[in-house]
C-alpha cells in the first residue's frame, strides 16, 4: 500500500528537516513569533466557539489564513532580476526583512527567497512542515496512538516546523545552507521511515 503523507497531517509523521540536531541562533528558550499559533489552549477556545458542525482549521491553515490577509495589505515587491545566492538577493533580503521578523515576515522572507532560487519548492516546504512523502505501507492502516487532547494532536507538527523558530533573516539564512535537498526523498519505505524516526 502507498500513501501520500503530509506533516499537517500526520503529526507522528515529521520529516524534521534538519532542526533535530542543531539549535537556531535564537536559542530554544526564547519565544516564537508563531507563539500565537502555537498555544493549545487558544486552540482549544476557538473550537468551544465554534457552531454547531463546524470543524477547526489545522493551525498551519489559521496561519496562513492570517497570512493571506496580510500579505493583501502590503505594497508589492519588486524583486531583483538574479537568481540563487547573489550580493543583490541578499541585499534586497536584508533590506526588506530587517531586525526581529514578525510570523507574516518570516513566511513572507522564504516565499521571497523560493522565487529567487535561493530555495527550492521542497526546501520552503520543509521550512514550513508541508513536505509530503510517499511511503510504502505493509498492511491496510496505519494506527497511532496519538492521545487525542495532546499538543500533538491539536498542533499537527506545526510546532516542530523550522519555520516557527526563526526570528531573524540570518536565522533562516543559516537554516537554508543546511538544507539538503537530497536528504528529504520522495518515496520512502515504512522501516527507513521507523529507522529515521519519522514513525
Amino acid at each position: 500500500m502507498y500513501v501520500n503523507i503530509s506533516s499537517n497531517f500526520m503529526p507522528h509523521v515529521f520529516p524534521r528537516c534538519g532542526m533535530e540536531n542543531r539549535r537556531t541562533a535564537q536559542g530554544t528558550s526564547q519565544k516564537s513569533a508563531f507563539d500565537k499559533y502555537l498555544d493549545v489552549d487558544r486552540q482549544r477556545q476557538l473550537m468551544r466557539e465554534l457552531p454547531p458542525g463546524r470543524m477547526l482549521d489545522s493551525v498551519y491553515m489559521q496561519f496562513m489564513d492570517d497570512y493571506r490577509a496580510w500579505k493583501a495589505q502590503q505594497p508589492e515587491a519588486a524583486l531583483p532580476d538574479s537568481q540563487g545566492w547573489t550580493e543583490e538577493n541578499l541585499t534586497f533580503l536584508r533590506e526588506r526583512y530587517s531586525g526581529e521578523l514578525s510570523a507574516f515576515e518570516v513566511y513572507d522572507a522564504l516565499e521571497a527567497m523560493q522565487s529567487l532560487a535561493i530555495l527550492s519548492e521542497k526546501g520552503q516546504r520543509c521550512a514550513i512542515g508541508t513536505y509530503d512523502v510517499q511511503m510504502k505501507l505493509k498492511g491496510g492502516a496505519y494506527q497511532t496512538d496519538t492521545d487525542p487532547d495532546s499538543d500533538a494532536a491539536w498542533l499537527h507538527g506545526f510546532d516542530e516546523a523550522p519555520i516557527v523558530k526563526f526570528q531573524k533573516l540570518e536565522d533562516i539564512f543559516a537554516w537554508a545552507k543546511d538544507f539538503r535537498e537530497e536528504d528529504y526523498p520522495d518515496f520512502i519505505t515504512g522501516a527507513e521511515a521507523m529507522a529515521r524516526g519519522w514513525i
